[in-house]
Order: structure tokens, then C-alpha cells, then sequence
């Protein structure tokens, strides 16, 4: 089970995470930041996932609520670094359906755009047989 602090300074409100965000945690996390949100007064919310051991789906999903409004979380390895750069990521399910015109454009631009990548990069680069596989 985690825990949780509150760090209240002049600029920023912290929240310190410790132990496992199991689902028990996260709605506690959850109802936590919901209370301590209307503090913030124009501050930065930080979420310190330093001591973080491990994190289920609920604890993500609050993690990600945090991120979308606004939070900026504090690592301290790359599990945490991980985690934060999984929660902050716009997730696929909330972009919309994107038509098939945008993608025969999209399409279009990249193979314009690696055409003339390819002539220019040749030329600076050596034609070794590891080059000539990527082309």
C-alpha cells in the first residue's frame, strides 16, 4: 500500500508518492489531489515518484488525470522515468479517428520528405555496405 505527503511551499504543492500505487492507493491519491487542488492558487502541481515500487492500471490511470491537469512528476530512475513519460503521453484512445484523406497526405509528405533526405544524406555520408542497407 502507498503513502502520501504533501509538500506546501511557495511555489509549488508536491505530492510525494511512496510504496505501490495498488487500487486501494489510487483512489486515495485521487481523492487526495482532489482536496489539495483547490489550494493551488496559480502554483505547479509536482508529483514525486521517487519512491514509487510499482504502479496497476488504477494507480496509471490516476497518474495520467494528474498529467492532464498539468502535474509534472519528479523521477528518481528510469522505472519512475518511465512512468512518467507513459502517463504524460497523449493516449491513442483520445485522438480522433483521423480520416483516410489525411493519411494519403501525411503519406504523401513523408515520402517527399524522405526522397530529398535520401539525396542529401548521401552525399554527406559514406556509401559503406551498412549505409546502402538502410537506403
Amino acid at each position: 500500500m502507498g503513502s502520501f505527503y504533501i509538500h506546501d511551499g511557495a511555489q509549488a504543492l508536491t505530492l510525494q508518492i511512496s510504496g505501490a500505487l495498488t487500487p486501494g492507493a489510487a483512489a486515495e491519491l485521487e481523492q487526495t489531489w482532489l482536496t489539495a487542488r483547490s489550494t493551488l492558487a496559480g502554483r505547479e502541481l509536482l508529483v514525486d515518484l521517487g519512491n514509487v515500487i510499482s504502479v496497476d492500471d488504477d494507480g496509471r490511470a490516476v497518474l495520467r488525470r494528474l498529467a492532464g491537469d498539468g502535474a509534472k512528476f519528479i523521477t528518481a530512475s528510469r522505472l519512475t522515468e518511465a512512468l512518467a513519460e507513459e502517463v504524460s503521453r497523449r493516449m491513442p484512445e483520445l485522438l480522433p479517428e483521423p480520416r483516410p484523406s489525411v493519411w494519403k497526405r501525411l503519406a504523401c509528405c513523408l515520402r517527399t520528405f524522405c526522397g530529398a533526405a535520401k539525396v542529401s544524406l548521401k552525399r554527406v555520408l559514406p556509401c559503406g555496405p551498412i549505409v546502402k542497407k538502410l537506403w
